[in-house]
């Protein structure tokens, strides 16, 4: 018996009529970027985390590195992340021109232990990176305690586990701003590549928007910027999906559960 190790195809053959309508909606309207899709889209994401702010980006590693650049972080600085991630995080790191210092996991979440932070931290640490994974939130609690007592911020890459949640906190909203990925591996996932951010925190949502657009503040006016923008045809599909994180992640535990009872 072969077992599929993605489900895309079935996924898109539940939803088709949604997807297939938000698609017909971007095409008729004659706006694929930047446009009313993407706008919707944002709202809806900002909404389902509880945070102000969510800007639809290229993909995640775009998320860290424009999230790392909001925040003024570069060359000589350094960022606590950990090893048991995706290369993309470290990747992010180094793309803004800062480094990469690794704390090891917790033995049991296999996010990063808070514990192991503060040895990690010098006179060149700005920031911590916590990678949420296998649909579990990082002790937030913690990292957020220590960030605040040694003056730093915190960007919490999600791409793994979009739709948990903490005790008394969901992600995003302990932090300066949470990053995730719509490749389509994850959880929420588009038909190609994508990705954004969320914050309460209005100055880096204006930094990230105006840097993921060639710095664009108006029409013709720019400064330094990059070009990262989720554009509204995968906006579409993700608004459809976005209704039913919920139930595919409920869908995923079920599935985990039946693994973890017959491999014991």
């Amino acid at each position: 018996m072969n077992v599929a190790f993605y489900g895309h195809v079935r996924q898109y053959r539940n939803i088709k009529s949604e997807i297939d309508k938000n698609i017909k909606t971007v095409l008729e309207s004659g706006q694929y970027v930047m446009g009313p899709m993407l706008k919707k889209f944002e709202s809806e994401l900002a909404a389902y985390h509880g945070t102000k702010y969510a800007v639809g980006l290229g993909n995640g590693t775009d998320a860290i590195w424009l999230a790392l650049m909001a925040l003024g972080i570069g060359p000589g600085d350094e960022v606590i992340t950990h090893p048991n991630t995706f290369f993309a995080t470290a990747e992010a790191i180094w793309i803004a021109g800062a480094t990469a210092v690794f704390v090891d996991c917790q033995a049991g979440s296999k996010c990063i232990c808070p514990g192991r932070i503060e040895a990690a931290i010098t006179r060149k640490t700005k920031a911590i990176i916590p990678v949420h994974l296998y649909g579990q939130c990082a002790d937030m609690t913690a990292i957020s305690k220590i960030a605040r007592k040694h003056k730093l911020k915190v960007i919490e890459d999600n791409a793994q586990a979009i739709g948990a949640r903490g005790p008394k906190f969901r992600i995003g909203q302990l932090s300066d701003a949470a990053t995730t990925s719509f490749i389509i591996q994850k959880n929420l996932g588009t038909f190609g590549d994508g990705g954004a951010l969320v914050t309460n925190n209005a100055a880096i949502d204006a930094a990230v928007r105006r840097l993921r657009n060639h710095g664009s503040t108006a029409r013709n006016v720019h400064s330094f910027g990059f070009n990262s923008r989720l554009d509204d045809l995968h906006a579409g599909i993700l608004s459809a999906k976005l209704k039913h994180i919920d139930e595919y992640n409920d869908a995923r535990r079920q599935w985990a559960a039946r693994y973890t009872q017959g491999l014991k």
